[in-house]
């Protein structure tokens, strides 16, 4: 009776066991799941709401200061200095604080903001180096700018692959700089935000007449 009572409450404890095994087991899942919904809708509004307002704050900025640097024109130099002391580079770093505001919570969404940012900031590094070869009239700090707009935009390029791959993996369609839910693969990545003008040979024979005059 005894060993009989004995194998009855083992028997229960087991049935116990497997019973918390299973409720873990569904509460893993669960978790699973919200975690993989929340990356999901942060991404998508990342990507649909935050980064297109980014690139609007962006483009005006960048229209401007390409604006300088129209073909077949002669650099303004003290124009272009002038604004971008006052007004561009000013614009861009309140454009790269505003970037830095976005919330994010999920690593996924985190690592795009990052890539993001240091994207545009190499963008502005590189207007401040544009701003300090016109001021010096430094051949070589054009060089300089030139080579940051490049890593600029192979940085951009790396963002919108990463974008394409979380969308493929959050299985969301990429409409232009819109991102909505759907059942298909991702279609296309957003459009490259209006990337700087290599200001390089445009500010070259500016430069140079002005240093033969000296």
């Amino acid at each position: 009776m005894k060993r009989r009572l004995l194998m009855t409450m083992m028997a229960m404890v087991l049935a116990f066991s497997f019973t918390g095994c299973g409720n873990k087991k569904a509460d893993e899942t669960t978790a699973t799941t919200e975690a993989a919904s929340e990356v999901k809708d942060e991404f998508i509004k990342f990507v649909g709401t935050d980064i297109p307002k980014m690139d609007t704050e962006e483009a005006e900025i960048m229209k401007k200061f390409n604006s300088y640097f129209a073909e077949g024109t002669a650099v303004d130099t003290d124009a272009l200095l002038k604004d971008l002391t006052d007004n561009l580079l000013p614009n861009y770093k309140t454009f790269l604080d505003d970037i830095q505001a976005i919330e994010v919570k999920t690593d996924e969404v985190k690592a795009l903001k990052d890539q993001y940012y240091d994207a545009m900031n190499a963008q502005y590094e590189a207007m401040q180096k544009v701003e300090a070869a016109v001021k010096d009239k430094n051949k070589d700090i054009q060089t300089e700018a030139q080579k940051l707009l490049s890593d600029a935009q192979s940085k951009y390029t790396a963002y919108n692959d990463a974008v394409y791959a979380l969308a493929q993996k959050e299985n969301v369609t990429l409409n232009g700089e819109i991102a909505t839910t759907a059942t298909s693969e991702a279609g296309s990545t957003t459009e490259a935000n209006t990337e700087a003008i290599d200001p390089s040979e445009a500010m070259t024979d500016e430069v140079e007449t002005t240093e033969a005059a000296q």
